[in-house]
Order: C-alpha cells, then sequence, then structure tokens
C-alpha cells in the first residue's frame, strides 16, 4: 500500500496501540499498519504490572515475549493482616515495551510508525495531521489516553493517584517479591499505601498510592511519605533514578462503559472506534486497563477491519455487567465508607477470596459468585443500610437506572459463572 493508505491506523502510541501492533504482527503479520503519536516516543514514563493469569492461553502466546519482570507470588500487608498471595505477577516498563513495539517495525515497512506527529481529525478511514497531511485506512482505531481528569465526562468518579519513585540502594532491600498494598503510612487524603517492586536487590520502584474522592496530588509530600516507610523499615541508603506518577479516574456514574465512543467528540469524529481508555476498556474498580486492553487487542486482531466494529461490540457486551459491578464498587469504598475505614474492604477481599477468584476479579472475568463473595458480609465500619439506599437517590435524575440497588443485584445475574 501507499504512504497514505493502510489497513489499520493507531492514534495515540500509548499502551493500547502497542498491543494492537504486537498482537497484529503475530495474527496479520502483513498487515499495514501505521502508529501516530504526538509525543517523541511510544509508551510514555509508566511501568504495567499484571498478573499472567489475566491472560488467555491464546494471548499469552504474542504477549511472553514483552513480559519484563516476573515473580512467582507477591503481599498484601493491612492494619495487621498480612496474607501471601500464590499468583504470579509481572511488570513491564514503558521502555522496555517501546522498544519491543518498535522492534515490530521491519524492512519492508507493515508497520510505521511516526512520533512528534498531531492528529486534528478523526473519521472513520482517515485522519488529518497538523501538517494537512491525509491518511486512509480501512479502519482508524482512536487509542489516545483520557486526558487531563478535569475533562473527563464523569459526573462522579474517585481517583487511584500515585507517585511512584525508582531507586537504588546500597544494600538489599529486605523483601523477596512485590508488596501491592502496605497501609503503614499516615492515612491522610483516602486509604493509603506503599506499593513496591523489587526489580532487582538493590533497584526497586517504590510508589505512594491512594485511593482518594480528590485528583490533587503533591510529589513532596509523596516523597516525604516514602522517606518516612523507607526508614521504618531500615532502608536508609538510596537515591533516585527515575520517577512516574498517574492519576486514574475511578468512575461511579456509567460515562464510558467499554465498548463507547470518546462523549466530547462531535460529528463523524464520534464514528471512530476506540481502544484503551477513551473506549471504556478498563478495569472500573481498579483502575488499571491492562486486561481489558489486551483484550481489545486481541479482538481487533482476530478480526478484519472490516468486522471489527461487530467483533468489539460482542467484546463490550461480555464486559457490560461487570463494568457496571465495578462501578457499584466504586459507589462503596468512595461515597459510603469513611476514608479510615476503607481499609477493611481491601482486608475483606483478600481474605475472603480464593486466589483463582482474586485472579479472575483483576482480570474483568470475574463470576456472578465472585461478586456475590465480595459484597456479601460484615459491612465496613459507618456502613448503615439506610445510608447505602440513599446514597443512590440525589443520583437518579443524573444517572441511568443502573445506579439504584436493584442494578447490583441484575449485574450478578448477567454475569456468566
Amino acid at each position: 500500500m501507499s504512504a497514505t493508505q493502510f489497513d489499520y491506523i493507531l492514534v495515540g502510541g500509548g499502551l493500547q496501540s502497542g498491543l494492537i501492533v504486537l498482537a497484529l504482527k503475530h495474527y496479520q503479520p502483513h498487515a499495514e499498519v501505521l502508529v501516530v503519536e504526538r509525543g517523541d516516543r511510544l509508551g510514555g514514563n509508566h511501568t504495567w504490572s499484571f498478573h499472567p493469569k489475566d491472560v488467555s492461553a491464546i494471548a499469552s502466546a504474542w504477549l511472553e515475549s514483552i513480559v519484563e519482570y516476573r515473580w512467582p507470588s507477591y503481599q498484601v500487608r493491612l492494619k495487621r493482616f498480612e496474607k501471601k498471595i500464590d499468583l504470579a505477577y509481572a511488570s513491564i516498563s514503558s521502555e522496555h515495551f517501546a522498544s519491543m513495539v518498535m522492534g515490530s517495525t521491519d524492512n519492508n515497512g507493515s508497520v510505521v510508525v511516526r512520533t512528534n506527529t498531531e492528529v486534528t481529525e478523526i473519521r472513520r478511514n482517515s485522519i488529518t495531521t497538523s501538517k494537512g497531511e491525509k491518511v486512509s485506512g480501512r479502519l482508524v482505531l482512536d487509542c489516545r489516553g483520557p486526558g487531563p481528569s478535569s475533562a473527563l465526562p464523569y459526573s462522579m468518579c474517585g481517583y487511584q493517584k500515585f507517585w511512584g519513585f525508582e531507586i537504588t540502594l546500597q544494600s538489599d532491600w529486605p523483601y523477596d517479591g512485590p508488596i501491592v498494598m502496605d497501609d503503614r503510612v499516615d492515612q491522610a487524603d483516602g486509604f493509603r499505601f506503599i506499593y513496591s517492586l523489587p526489580f532487582e536487590r538493590r533497584r526497586v520502584l517504590i510508589e505512594d498510592t491512594r485511593f482518594s474522592n480528590e485528583s490533587a496530588i503533591d510529589r513532596d509530600e509523596c516523597l516525604a511519605q516514602v522517606r518516612k516507610y523507607l526508614s521504618a523499615i531500615g532502608v536508609e541508603d538510596w537515591s533516585i533514578v527515575r520517577e512516574e506518577h498517574g492519576i486514574l479516574p475511578m468512575p461511579i456514574s456509567p460515562e464510558l462503559f467499554p465498548g463507547t465512543n470518546r462523549q466530547f467528540q462531535t460529528g463523524e469524529n464520534s464514528q471512530a472506534l476506540c481502544g484503551g481508555y477513551a473506549g471504556g476498556w478498563f478495569h472500573a474498580a481498579t483502575g488499571y486497563s491492562f486486561p481489558l486492553a489486551i483484550a481489545f487487542a486481541e479482538t481487533i486482531a482476530t478480526s478484519t477491519p472490516e468486522s471489527a466494529e461487530l467483533e468489539v461490540a460482542k467484546l463490550a457486551q461480555m464486559h457490560g455487567a461487570r463494568a457496571r459491578f465495578g462501578r457499584f464498587l466504586n459507589r462503596l469504598l468512595f461515597r459510603l465508607v469513611k476514608p479510615s475505614t476503607r481499609y477493611q474492604i481491601f482486608r475483606r477481599f483478600y481474605k475472603v477470596l480464593s486466589n483463582d477468584s482474586i485472579a479472575r476479579f483483576y482480570s474483568h472475568r470475574f463470576t456472578w459468585r465472585d461478586a456475590f463473595r465480595i459484597v456479601v458480609g460484615w459491612p465496613p465500619g459507618g456502613l448503615q443500610p439506610i445510608r447505602f439506599i440513599s446514597s443512590f437517590l440525589p443520583a437518579v435524575a443524573k444517572t441511568s437506572a443502573m445506579t439504584n440497588p436493584q442494578s447490583a443485584t441484575n449485574s450478578l445475574k448477567e454475569m456468566s459463572i
């Protein structure tokens, strides 16, 4: 094909587009693919972590090569409750991810990457760049990120926000594997915990993370919290080599379900098929998008450009009830439970769920039995039945019928066993 005609055009060079490129190289090695990124590199500055069980056996065939770090298990530490979770855990740095995606480009030019290129118009089968160039494709996928939190179309949401510091140490890190939650820190501004990934014995990513009703985050305050934590566990001599941060919206209201398009688009732009966060392909109750981004990439790569929209609609239908249930959980977390008792929700989650149930939850493949197990039991402190029911009433006029208590029951019924 010519330089202005492709099978697939991917707008945005982040996680979703990269996964689609890798999946297409596996399933359709001769497809002509264009990736357009406004920044100067692919992948941004992130660390993506997931359970290998998040990935289907079929998808593992093309995803296996990009995994950078692996651990056989991880730990959680929540108010004197400690548990080793016997589930494999894996991480990928954006630098490694970008190198793998760029490695998919070959001499015959079947994958073309254009960085430092702004897309000003997106249509179903074409894009226009800020330089006035128009490029056509059999399928255009808008995989740009969600943008600033202030511009997101959520009438109600909470936030998972974090500031991470990759550090090098002069002595060995005291723990063997990841600790995904350690709440032995000041609990100001929501439920707060430290997340740590030991890439090497003397190189660790440590993040100050919290589930908060506010999106603001202060780098220096996070660093102070990390310093205090490191001192408490006996780590004194260290230096920062890299930083990353994020603010992940966790919706309560029903905007941007899997399979929807950007709600702030108008006219023909709204016809473009959306991947990644803008298409609703994220786990509402965790804020992360890796498992659903893989499922979306797999669907695109195993379809034709002409049939992709129909197949994506089927995928969205499969995940709709789970997306509603995730928003229901966010309502519990951000609207009904005091910040000081939010840890009880996570402690109970890890106490009562089996490893397989935990894996299904994070992979967005949980069953109605898993969902029932999560919500049925002794309520967190301060959560009273009357408060729970009345919390839905002010939102009825703003949101759809799914925000009433019966919707949680309906969502459970819709999940496959």
